[in-house]
């Protein structure tokens, strides 16, 4: 604390910075811009998203930031260790401090679960028993110390998943990145897996990476998020900053699950029983913690004496925050819609247009 009684922000060290990223491959049919001029920092200890929809380009960048895509221009800097102007030997060197957890989990089909968690520090040439031991303890903080002599074969996606953590974990790296890696999974697999995650992170303080087009796996574990579109960075920041005030288009749509309100059918948002009222302006409210004990829109109705049309209702996780969120229609009438808005913003709730929602 600093004189006065104010507390001092302190900010990590940066463990990953990108400066001006961009990569392009050559194909048949000419260049493709995979990435465009990437700027981000990751802080140490952070567990940090990269998310956007299929072929946005947040694969290719993941691959970037350990250099197993080289990017066609630009920096990824590493504990302050420029990539691109690293040999070979100190960039193989490097690596081992990034752990890497895929989608498709990449285990060694004919090896044994300890064998494959023995398998990254067998290369490194530690002896067969202390391999054997270390293996041991980080299968017990993934909870399938009873697994050791199974094959994946006999495991379940979330097991095989547990055991590819624990192989990636084996060398003690400072920064583990998760390309897609609950995408095949089922929810409460996916639960259990970030859980693991958040408490890995916890208690060892390593950076994590998560590359992901699944908002919820975001909201859920994630402090920052960068949002790609079309390989470029659209908006990063807090997690729940960007829930609550979404700038960009494709911040949007992963919000709302990637669906363009224009999109809902009567039936899906009345089921077929009240035709939609006139209107021709659409808002996004998010309720915090205090809004949602008090039935707000109701009130307003009754207050104003109008209703109004709720064309989206849902709630969702944020940090193990449960934050409710509405998009509505409001009436034509100018008047009263700068009422209700006044309304609902003196009642602790943020207000946003979402009229760029309807944008193809």
């Amino acid at each position: 604390m600093i004189p006065g009684g104010f507390y001092k922000e302190v900010k990590m060290p940066q463990i990953v910075e990108v400066k001006h990223l961009s990569k392009t491959f050559t194909t048949k049919e000419g260049q493709v811009d995979a990435l465009r001029d990437i700027n981000l920092s990751i802080e140490k200890g952070d567990i940090y998203g990269i998310i956007g929809m299929s072929g946005a380009g947040k694969s290719t960048l993941v691959r970037c930031l350990n250099f197993l895509e080289v990017p066609t221009s630009g920096q990824v800097i590493v504990e302050g260790q420029d990539l691109g102007g690293l040999t070979d030997k100190e960039l193989r060197a490097l690596r081992s401090s990034i752990g890497m957890i895929f989608q498709s989990f990449n285990l060694l089909m004919q090896k044994s679960v300890i064998d494959n968690v023995c398998f990254p520090l067998q290369i490194q040439g530690i002896k067969k028993k202390d391999a054997v031991g270390k293996a041991r303890e980080l299968l017990k903080t993934v909870g399938l110390e009873d697994k050791e002599k199974a094959y994946p074969a006999q495991l379940s996606g979330g097991q095989r998943q547990r055991v590819a953590i624990a192989r990636a974990l084996a060398c003690d790296p400072k920064i583990l990145l998760c390309d897609e890696a609950t995408s095949a999974l089922d929810p409460q697999t996916t639960a259990s897996i970030l859980d693991l995650l958040k408490k890995i992170n916890a208690e060892t303080g390593i950076t994590i990476i998560i590359i992901t087009h699944q908002m919820s796996v975001v909201r859920e574990i994630c402090n920052n998020v960068a949002i790609i579109e079309k390989g470029s960075l659209v908006e990063n920041g807090l997690v729940e900053e960007i829930f609550t005030h979404p700038k960009s288009r494709a911040a949007k749509q992963l919000i709302i699950e990637g669906k363009d309100p224009d999109e809902w059918t009567m039936e899906e948002n009345t089921a077929g029983t009240v035709p939609l009222l006139h209107e021709d302006r659409r808002i996004r409210i998010v309720f915090g913690t205090q809004s949602s004990f008090e039935p707000v829109i109701a009130n307003m109705v009754l207050t104003m004496g109008t209703p109004v049309n709720i064309l989206r209702a849902d709630t969702k996780d944020v940090h193990g925050v449960a934050r409710g969120e509405m998009i509505l229609g409001l009436p034509a009438d100018k008047e009263l819609q700068e009422r209700m808005i006044s309304y609902l913003i003196e009642r602790g709730l943020d207000v946003e247009e979402v009229t760029g929602y309807a944008q193809s």
